[in-house]
């Protein structure tokens, strides 16, 4: 998933709307922000194993817990960050393959090799997430138009991936 795990964000955000957006949107990358810093290392992990497979969400699931209790002592905020950067290896299994563990099968729908498809499921992803957040807004001031160009903006980066993916078959991770 893509920009689908801002989906994922947002409707956390519909839980616990007393949680900054900036930490949601780091949890929803955080197995994805290990694979970006290995790559700058050059330490990149092409199997996944250290930020994508299921004992590494975990891990980094507990670190984000840690992080965020230590930080503002909401425990149930932390709960919830920690839940979505679990989303993140749930909603990866739909559009992609990773590993479960060192050892253990692969899995996931493979939907990044059919564009179309991953567009339709990461969209939908995007418009529940962007539906449910709209709906934490103050009910006399809900600026409809800013969330409609923030959900436009969201499906037109995701169609851009899709599309780049349509034309060019193999595009490099790192």
């Amino acid at each position: 998933m893509y920009i689908g795990h801002v989906g994922a964000a947002l409707a956390a955000k519909r839980v616990r709307p007393g949680i900054g957006l900036l930490p949601l949107l780091i949890a929803t990358y955080t197995p994805d922000w290990v694979d970006t810093g290995m790559c700058l290392a050059g330490a990149y992990d092409p199997v996944g194993m250290l930020s994508h497979s299921v004992p590494a969400v975990l891990s980094l699931a507990l670190l984000g817990l840690g992080c965020y209790a230590l930080v503002t002592h909401d425990w149930t905020g932390a709960l919830i960050i920690a839940a979505v950067i679990v989303s993140h290896m749930f909603l990866d299994w739909i559009t992609g393959y990773k590993p479960t563990w060192r050892g253990g099968p692969m899995i996931g729908l493979k939907l990044y090799d059919h564009p179309i498809a991953d567009f339709a499921a990461e969209g939908l992803v995007i418009v529940v997430g962007t539906l449910l957040y709209a709906r934490t807004l103050p009910t006399r001031q809900r600026p409809w138009l800013d969330v409609s160009i923030m959900l436009g903006a969201l499906i037109a980066l995701q169609l851009t991936i899709d599309v780049a993916h349509l034309l060019m078959k193999t595009l490099p991770k790192c």
